[in-house]
């Protein structure tokens, strides 16, 4: 369905500048109560958050600004894109006149013409809280964890004494499984007699 300034530009009534703004922005007298949110596309991949508030100042009143930084894994279409909801809906309009084919230019010297429309998602991302762990900062209090620890100190000091005491403690562990392996035999040879 066309909206009445294409049809107007079609019929030769409005010149073709006005019906590539509403392309983007179709039937913009009643989709921008709906559409609060909008997206800046084409931005420059250098460009950070605070350099494109600083060029958007002033910047009509909005509850919600996000900004997304280029991927590089995207190249050669690498590019920045801002996200802003309005608290206005008369602001959309003002400010799409205002920065749809803006320039931005980067630190190289680069021009980025901007691409200003409605997000095509109009659901804002919610800030995520995050909730404190019950558990953080409780290990010092947990049995298993004390256990842990008294055995580790014990291997410590077994590894801190000299070696004679060591010997005299593999001895005896080799002589315990030597007597236990006797002991195995002995109970098999009963059974079988």
């Amino acid at each position: 369905f066309l909206t009445n300034r294409e049809t107007a530009a079609q019929e030769g009534r409005l010149g073709t500048e006005h019906m590539n703004r509403d392309l983007l922005f179709p039937c913009s007298t009643h989709l921008t109560a709906l559409q609060p949110c909008v997206v800046i596309r084409r931005l420059p991949p250098s460009l950070t958050k605070e350099q494109l508030e600083e060029q958007l100042h002033p910047l009509p009143a909005h509850d919600y600004f996000e900004f997304c930084t280029a991927d590089p894994s995207l190249y050669p279409h690498l590019y920045s894109r801002a996200y802003i909801n309005f608290r206005n809906p008369d602001d959309i309009l003002l400010f799409r006149d205002r920065f749809d084919g803006y320039v931005f230019i980067d630190n190289k010297g680069l021009e980025y013409p901007a691409v200003v429309e409605f997000a095509p998602f109009q659901k804002i991302s919610k800030k995520k809280l995050k909730k404190k762990d019950a558990k953080a900062g409780s290990i010092e209090d947990d049995p298993e964890y004390r256990k842990f620890l008294e055995s580790y100190c014990a291997d410590e000091e077994k590894i801190c004494a000299n070696p004679e005491t060591l010997l005299g403690e593999i001895e005896a562990k080799t002589r315990e499984l030597i007597g236990l392996q006797l002991l195995k035999k002995n109970k098999k040879n009963q059974l079988l007699d």
